[in-house]
């Protein structure tokens, strides 16, 4: 099928699949694509991918699954073990893009919105790079080499999006230090919605990332919470799992969008990770909480020392919460109407090419 033949826009909305943060800051964007009567192709694997199908379930969305590395992490020492795997993320980056050519083929593929996938471009098909990340989070050392790095596939790209509003600074350096002339801040991105009436549990814990984090911290938010009766609500991140309550927990594999936010908006204290798309969550509802950055992933070290600095947040390690060290909330997030201009800027995207 000829792209230039299709009278509907055929949107192919490709996410890097490191956890479910990609996922949900996608998913306004597909929605609006649907909503527009577009044609949408979603395309990643793993966790991400399992999200996506149970949000966009009984929807017109095609899903496919992309080729991507299988990143591991250790409990300790994980920088050391992503650093072994570079090899193989740059493999896949060529792997991408040999993908990428053989869908738009196939499919037809009119417009191409990438969120981190440095391969999912094509040379005669409008594409946008998503990303918040324009600096990586490196030792110095490598600064200049990553800048390098993420400006030589960035401009494989028509444009690139910063999900970010660029007055607020969300992400800090890491979308400031490396400017691109095709770049612009498209605001925040966020599935929940604002009205959303306050839930009864006044502690909620958000677990995300992959294992063995992803587990140790629903461990360690499990004995926090069972400590007295405090209603509280675990938020497993584990699509496919069953709803569970055990004394004042609740645990919830994966919540609806709705369910989500009433339970945020209820809760006195919020626990979550450091990773830029829980805190565009954050930014969307106005609220705070105490921040604990993945062990091991200093964009995420980075994002919660920033957000400590720039807006008042509590961090914390996850070393001390499993220690049960955890310090009281404070500061404030400012609040941000989601996907607005998001939506804008994908609208004027597809319409102008």
């Amino acid at each position: 099928m000829d792209a230039a033949q299709s009278p509907t826009p055929v949107v192919l909305f490709a996410l890097l699949d490191w956890g479910m943060g990609h996922a949900t800051r996608t998913a306004p964007l597909i929605q609006h694509a649907l909503d527009s009567g577009w044609e949408v192709h979603a395309a990643s694997k793993g966790t991400a991918l399992a999200f996506l199908k149970s949000q966009f379930s009984g929807t017109a969305v095609h899903f496919h699954t992309k080729p991507g590395p299988d990143i591991t992490y250790a409990k300790h020492g994980t920088w050391l073990k992503i650093a072994a795997q570079v090899p193989a993320f740059l493999k896949s980056i060529r792997d991408e893009s040999d993908w990428t050519q053989a869908v738009v083929r196939e499919y037809g593929i009119t417009h191409i919105v990438s969120d981190n996938c440095y391969g999912v471009s094509h040379a005669r098909i409008p594409s946008v790079l998503m990303s918040h990340q324009l600096q990586l989070p490196v030792p110095g050392a490598l600064d200049a080499l990553a800048r390098r790095f993420v400006r030589a596939h960035a401009l494989k790209f028509d444009a690139v999006w910063i999900p970010d509003d660029a007055e607020a600074g969300l992400s800090g350096d890491l979308a400031m230090r490396n400017p691109l002339p095709h770049a612009e801040f498209i605001g925040v991105l966020s599935r929940l919605p604002q009205q959303a009436a306050p839930g009864p549990w006044k502690r909620v814990g958000m677990v995300s990332g992959p294992e063995p984090h992803r587990g140790l911290m629903e461990q360690a938010l499990r004995k926090w919470m069972e400590q007295d009766d405090t209603p509280s609500l675990l938020v497993a991140g584990r699509p496919g799992a069953d709803v569970n309550i055990e004394g004042n927990v609740t645990v919830w594999p994966d919540p609806s969008a709705a369910e989500l936010a009433e339970a945020l908006k209820g809760a006195e204290t919020v626990v979550c990770r450091s990773g830029y798309s829980s805190l565009l969550d954050l930014a969307a509802l106005g609220q705070r909480a105490v921040l604990i950055p993945t062990p091991g992933q200093p964009e995420q070290v980075y994002l919660a020392k920033h957000w400590a600095t720039r807006f008042g947040m509590a961090t914390c390690s996850q070393r001390d919460l499993e220690r049960g060290l955890l310090p009281p909330v404070q500061g404030s997030t400012p609040a941000i109407e989601p996907n607005t201009h998001a939506c804008e800027s994908l609208n004027a995207f597809v319409s102008s090419s």
